[in-house]
């Protein structure tokens, strides 16, 4: 189940990368950005974009079993 989440969750990633590419994604749009065994390793891979200039924004989503998914927010 939790590999079905992330395989749909990161197909819904490259259909939002395709759709920002394209120019008809709003800028609100989150797209995931990985997933990791802690929230506290999400937060700081979230932080770590911030001066890289990857994305605007970020959020972290518990998967269940100890997992999160990085959802960020690109600069387009």
């Amino acid at each position: 189940m939790r590999k079905t989440l992330v395989s749909l969750a990161l197909a819904a990633g490259v259909a939002g990368g395709a759709l920002a590419t394209a120019g008809s994604a709003s800028a609100a749009t989150f797209v995931p950005g990985g997933v990791y065994p802690s929230v506290q390793a999400c937060s700081d891979a979230g932080n770590a974009g911030f001066p890289q200039g990857r994305w605007v924004g970020f959020y972290c989503q518990s998967l269940g079993y100890g997992q999160y998914e990085l959802w960020v927010q690109p600069t387009y």
